[in-house]
């Protein structure tokens, strides 16, 4: 679910950017920029969560 939501928020701030008068190219490194942040927090969860079960216990 994470990646679609991403896709539009990269979306809806690329159309932002562009409506500012910032231009296509900064658009498109907008888009792509959120877009690579939102499939890096994708691809890091299973790590994070590996790195949560093997800190000891705060007992």
């Amino acid at each position: 679910m994470l990646i679609p939501v991403t896709f539009f928020v990269a979306l809806a701030l690329a159309v932002f950017s562009y409506s500012q008068g910032q231009g296509g190219p900064v658009a498109g490194l907008v888009f792509f920029g959120v877009l690579f942040i939102g499939a890096f927090i994708h691809v890091a969860q299973p790590l994070i969560e590996k790195g949560k079960a093997l800190r000891p216990s705060k007992d």
